[in-house]
């Protein structure tokens, strides 16, 4: 398995979409990206928050509840 180096990084969405995957063929990048998002340093903006949570409404039809309680996750 790859291993992270220690240093700050700025998270993309689409890392985020893989991470909350539940896609059996995106397993592999399912697990890079939850091991990636949960190195220390970790950046994102509220951009990336927003195009996520728009995906994950829209394409995903998580509805908000689930979607708040994803984030608060994190």
């Amino acid at each position: 398995m790859t291993e992270f180096k220690n240093h700050s990084c700025f998270v993309d969405s689409n890392i985020w979409l893989y991470a909350f995957s539940t896609d059996k063929k995106e397993e592999t990048k399912r697990i890079l990206a939850k091991q990636l998002i949960k190195e220390k340093s970790i950046i994102i903006s509220t951009q990336i928050i927003n195009e996520v949570s728009c995906n994950l409404l829209k394409k995903h039809k998580l509805d908000e509840k689930q979607l708040f309680k994803l984030i608060i996750s994190f």
